[in-house]
């Protein structure tokens, strides 16, 4: 992990995104949570209504997770479409491991859908953090506060 951290990005700095992270999953859970609900109650055009609302639940959250991301944790000035697509790299990994092990541990284990989706929450998330800190918003692409985004934003409406 030392090699992570240096004068420029401290631990300091890597620990306030990583609870920032946390704060957005936090808001990306609740959202993915009502999507997982709704489509695994009510996707009646396939035999497996949970694994087709975990899938289709990952991907919406994606989006969101991706502009919450982008602007709120890692405050990236990453090219918009280079940063998606690394993201969406990042994401469909997860989506892939997830959804898998999602089936398994409800299909095939039966271990419940609950305890599997607070599992695969837990396993996943460090892992995407450690992924989209330094795959999707790198470094070295820059930064730019919330407030300079805010101002940035405040000055194109008056114009």
């Amino acid at each position: 992990m030392s090699k992570f951290v240096s004068d420029e990005y401290p631990w300091s700095k890597l620990i306030r995104e990583y609870v920032m992270y946390c704060a957005v999953g936090c808001i990306n859970l609740v959202v993915f949570a009502a999507l997982y609900w709704y489509f695994s109650n009510y996707a009646t055009m396939t035999r497996s209504p949970e694994t087709f609302g975990w899938a289709v639940s990952f991907l919406i959250s994606c989006i969101q997770a991706f502009v919450l991301h982008r602007w709120l944790t890692f405050e990236s000035e990453s090219e918009v479409r280079s940063s998606f697509t690394k993201m969406m790299v990042v994401y469909f990994v997860l989506l892939v491991v997830s959804t898998t092990s999602f089936y398994i541990m409800v299909e095939v284990i039966e271990l419940g859908e609950l305890l599997s989706w607070w599992i695969n929450t837990a396993a996943c998330g460090p892992a995407t953090f450690l992924g989209l800190r330094f795959f999707a918003f790198p470094l070295s692409d820059g930064r730019v506060s919330r407030q300079e985004r805010l101002e940035n934003l405040r000055e194109r409406r008056k114009a």
